[in-house]
């Protein structure tokens, strides 16, 4: 399987709500999930921090733009491996 098709179905498992006795990723897991995310779509973090009076968003910002220059590649494989590591 490619690794585009890996990760879709990934992004899919990951994002469904889940039912009850599934297991459910801690914040901090979930932030994971997020930056690697975006670093795999939308590449490395170019965007400015949220402010203060946005907690969720600086949190967020700060699981993206710590994967640094990381390739979208590189994201999607690491995803996708975390995926395996948590359910």
């Amino acid at each position: 399987c490619s690794r585009q098709y890996v990760f879709q179905k990934c992004i899919l498992s990951v994002c469904g709500s889940p039912s009850p006795g599934v297991y459910r990723p801690s914040y901090d897991v979930m932030l994971r999930f997020y930056g690697l995310y975006k670093q795999a779509v939308c590449g490395p973090c170019r965007r400015s921090r949220p402010g203060f009076w946005d907690p969720v968003g600086r949190y967020k910002w700060d699981a993206w733009s710590r994967l640094g220059e990381m390739s979208s590649e590189a994201a999607m494989t690491a995803y996708a491996r975390l995926k395996n590591n948590y359910g």
